[in-house]
């Protein structure tokens, strides 16, 4: 990287994000700034560009304050060049606002916006393209402060600039979000739904979507959710979130989208009649009646019968270095899909896992056949949601794990086992591999079902006993003799919650997604009375009866396995006197001396 030029600095620093390799951005751009200074002996404009893009990447995963340092420390940068009077000086002072101005740090973020409009309208004048980006952005501090009028004026003021450039159509779409939001806050829908509308067809006429693309989605989501369209608002949020998850991953924006996904969905399924006896899916379709688990027998055959033929076909030469099956999200691939959660992408389909060599030479190719195939079959049709996409068809196989462990790979080191949430490494591994010739899916499958490195299992289990304890055994009580009913709740929800983790980590088994957890203990060999229990637990605390003497029975159920497991000896009920013992058994030291509660929290 000693002679890395400016261009092929920002090369190498596209392709990380054209591969979604958000992992590895923040290792890249601090190389370069170690690299740049070492060599040039101060710093240099690459030094200077990796800080600010730095500065950007942690403006993205929600790192605000080291976001702001990044920029301020490049400002002083840029100005040992030379004048202030530069492009990329008042970039600089946009970046810097941008960050001020998601820190809430509304009069410092104007000021700096000013600052940078003075510097472009000396460079380049008010007509500019570099003056109408400036003029957006200050409308989003605007909208932030609900002052509707301000934020009019300027995204009207940005458009009528950029509307005659070339070049700046998504510069336009900008403003145009910005216009219909400013509008939105003043009552004057009719108008903001114009504005949106038009923002979309922008980004529809464009063959490259930028980031601002999830704007456009929100704001119009927003407008379908005002007018009681709420399968279109549901739509439009999920369109969003995954737009923003694609270009930095799933930020505070991508929560938000999903959150309000999420109220447009349980709009909707309250307009299903309570009085029918039919459950509608948010397609408003009636929802299939066939057994629990049918999904995956479904896709398995829907592979056989329709997926195979075409494979073999058309792709002959090739088949052999081909991973096939269902894993990831979906009720389905853990087989509890029945009539209520078969809504979404729910039907016939299968997912195709490719390395990464053979993706790129036929991947958009194989892609293309399986989208041919047909949608129905069976008499059930898969209904394509962006909130299902990429969930079947053709995958690569570095991409699909780790959008799941953050890794390409098995982890190797105890501190990247630890890190991954459970959940997370049940999708990775729940579902079924119809076929695997190279056996490079399957590899890496099987080195993760292997579970937790036992240092690692044991450190959760001694954080898990701890929290059942402190919760169940000792503050629940606690909290019902100073009739404070919220906190008895809470802690009786934690509780369980540390106690269906337990059942897992007890049978070497990865929890699944909060919804599904509790159900996934029927299918546990060991302590799988856990299941009733639990259940037993909510019907006496919703009966207002004190179940404390169901909680102690839970706890003795667990001290027993642990002694069944040779994890720990012992008498007492009380599971917290046994986490200093159950530490003490890891080996590995770093692992050991991490604060029990860390490790829960986080």
């Amino acid at each position: 990287m000693n002679d890395r030029s400016l261009d092929s600095f920002y090369a190498g620093l596209d392709r990380l994000y054209e591969e979604k390799k958000m992992d590895e951005i923040e290792g890249y751009l601090r190389r370069a700034m170690q690299e740049h200074r070492i060599c040039c002996g101060g710093h240099d404009m690459v030094f200077t560009a990796a800080l600010n893009e730095l500065g950007t990447y942690y403006r993205s995963i929600g790192k605000y304050e080291d976001s702001a340092q990044c920029f301020k420390e490049a400002g002083v940068d840029i100005l040992g060049y030379g004048t202030s009077d530069t492009v990329h000086y008042a970039t600089n002072r946009v970046n810097l606002a941008g960050t001020l101005r998601l820190m809430k740090q509304f009069d410092e973020a104007i000021k700096l916006y000013r600052e940078a409009a003075s510097i472009y309208e000396r460079i380049a004048g008010k007509k500019s393209y570099y003056y109408a980006t400036v003029l957006n952005n200050m409308a989003l501090v605007y909208l932030d402060l609900e002052r509707y009028e301000d934020a009019l004026y300027v995204s009207e003021k940005a458009l009528h600039i950029v509307h005659v450039l070339p070049k700046a159509r998504e510069e336009e779409a900008i403003s145009l979000i910005n216009k219909a939001a400013a509008l939105r806050g003043l009552g004057r829908k009719a108008e903001g739904r114009v504005a949106a509308n038009q923002a979309l067809d922008i980004y529809e006429s464009l063959t490259e979507k930028g980031l601002h693309y999830a704007a456009a989605l929100n704001i119009s989501g927003a407008f379908a959710l005002d007018d009681g369209d709420y399968s279109k608002a549901s739509t439009l949020f999920i369109m969003a979130a995954n737009v923003t998850a694609s270009f930095v991953g799933k930020n505070e924006e991508y929560d938000k989208a999903m959150e309000n996904a999420g109220i447009a969905l349980s709009k909707l399924n309250e307009m299903s009649s309570p009085d029918t006896g039919v459950d509608l899916d948010t397609h408003g379709q009636q929802c299939c009646p066939d057994e629990v688990g049918y999904g995956m027998e479904l896709c398995r055959a829907y592979f056989d019968e329709v997926g195979f033929p075409m494979l073999r076909e058309s792709f002959s030469s090739v088949l052999d270095r081909m991973a096939v099956g269902l894993v990831g999200d979906g009720s389905e691939c853990y087989g509890f899909d029945d009539a209520v959660s078969r809504d979404h992408d729910w039907g016939p389909g299968f997912c195709i896992w490719l390395t990464n060599n053979d993706y790129a030479v036929f991947g958009e190719e194989l892609q293309r056949a399986y989208d041919r195939l047909p949608k129905s079959f069976r008499g059930y049709t898969r209904h394509d949601t962006e909130e299902g996409k990429h969930r079947v068809g053709v995958l690569r196989i570095s991409d699909f794990y780790r959008q799941y462990t953050g890794l390409s790979r098995i982890p190797e080191k105890l501190g990247e086992w630890n890190r991954i949430p459970e959940s997370f490494l049940a999708k990775a591994t729940n579902g079924a591999v119809f076929m695997d010739g190279p056996g490079v899916f399957s590899s890496i499958r099987k080195g993760l079902l292997g579970y937790y490195p036992e240092d690692v299992r044991l450190k959760k289990i001694s954080v898990r006993a701890a929290q059942m304890a402190q919760s169940g055994q000792y503050n629940y009580a606690r909290c019902l003799c100073r009739d404070d009913m919220v906190a008895a709740k809470w802690t009786l929800l934690r509780f369980i919650k540390a106690t269906i983790s337990m059942t897992y980590l007890l049978n070497k088994k990865y929890a699944p997604y909060y919804k599904w957890s509790h159900r996934g203990l029927k299918d546990l060999t060991i302590l799988p009375q856990m299941y009733e229990k639990i259940r037993n637990l909510i019907a006496a605390d919703e009966t207002k009866k004190v179940p404390l003497a169901l909680i102690e029975d839970i706890c003795t159920d667990v001290r027993v396995e642990w002694d069944n497991q040779d994890i720990c000896h012992g008498t007492s009920n009380f599971l917290l006197s046994y986490s200093p013992i159950i530490i003490s058994k890891i080996c590995d030291a770093g692992l050991r001396g991490l604060p029990i509660m860390q490790e829960w929290e986080g």
